[in-house]
């Protein structure tokens, strides 16, 4: 039944052609139908009185369209399919490497937030002279601490210089916790010392002894002291006359009023400068103090001088 139908539409679309190109191609598609029936033995004739079956149009039709159906069906199965195929070479979300992104760390540092602040030698201010001033906003690069960590080394920052500087939050700010560091390598506290070293001198023919005599030492007055404040630090100027070397003696800083030093600075030349920076008092009061420096000062002989008329105030806020 289906193959009739479809012999049936065949023949259909067959008739709907125009008559000229019909014609051909039911011409094309007689020969060999026709080459075919003379092999035939029912259609040849088998003698003077035998009669051909002659072939009709109805018959030729029907042929045509037979013939144009299984082209049909040929034809729709050779047709490729369209159907993708994937490629084995296509790349595949996983094979793109990630890019390692990273945060840059910060650099631990410290900045210097007063006026000015000494850069010494060593862990105290014993080590003077200062290496240089620094002014405020210094970057400071600690390496180092010592015992108690009120002392940091540090090396500027692009610069080569290292030195020590008070950890005091008065004095810097520090972008980490420097009780983190490792102890440094103190230097010793430099000591000063008068160092004779005789000349030498050829071996004497005869020896001639001296009598000692007694040289009177020179009377050790006029001790002076001075304090001169320039930001959060004091400049100290002290001098003297007289005495006989060496000296030796302290130079101490105390608030009006209170029992304590809050520094003391070591003294061991007749005449110098020293730089005190105020110690915010403990526990922290707002106002303005005034700061009492004293000199003592004491000769080989025992002669001893005493400077206390300088002064200076501050004011601090908690």
């Amino acid at each position: 039944m289906k193959l009739a139908g479809r012999g049936f539409e065949s023949r259909i679309r067959m008739r709907r052609m125009p008559r000229g190109i019909r014609f051909r191609y039911i011409l094309i598609m007689v020969v060999p139908l026709a080459s075919a029936a003379c092999n035939r033995p029912d259609l040849v004739e088998s003698g003077p009185t035998s009669t051909a079956s002659a072939l009709t149009l109805e018959d030729i039709e029907a042929a045509v369209a037979s013939t144009m159906m299984v082209e049909g069906a040929l034809t729709a199965a050779a047709q490729p399919s369209n159907t993708p195929v994937p490629s084995e070479l296509s790349p595949t979300a996983t094979d793109t490497a990630a890019v390692p992104t990273g945060t840059p760390t910060e650099i631990a540092n410290c900045l210097v937030v007063s006026n000015f602040l000494n850069l010494r030698s060593g862990p105290g201010v014993v080590y003077d002279p200062p290496i240089k001033t620094l002014s405020n906003g210094t970057v400071l690069l600690p390496f180092a601490r010592n015992g108690d960590g009120s002392w940091l080394e540090v090396k500027l920052q692009g610069e080569s210089t290292t030195g020590w500087v008070s950890a005091s939050g008065q004095f810097i700010s520090c972008n980490f916790d420097p009780s983190g560091l490792s102890l440094g390598q103190i230097p010793p506290t430099p000591t000063p010392t008068n160092t004779f070293t005789p000349s030498p001198s050829s071996t004497p023919t005869s020896t001639y002894t001296a009598t000692p005599t007694n040289t009177p030492c020179p009377k050790f007055t006029n001790g002076t002291l001075s304090a001169k404040k320039s930001g959060q630090v004091v400049d100290l100027t002290w001098g003297s006359l007289g005495g006989c070397a060496p000296f030796s003696g302290s130079l101490t800083a105390i608030y009006k009023g209170e029992s304590d030093p809050y520094a003391t600075h070591k003294v061991t030349t007749q005449t110098g400068k020293e730089t005190d920076i105020p110690q915010m008092l403990d526990p922290c009061r707002e106002g303005m103090f005034t700061i009492v420096y004293t000199l003592t000062l004491r000769d080989s002989a025992g002669q001893t001088l005493t400077a206390t008329d300088a002064t200076v105030k501050i004011i601090w806020s908690c």
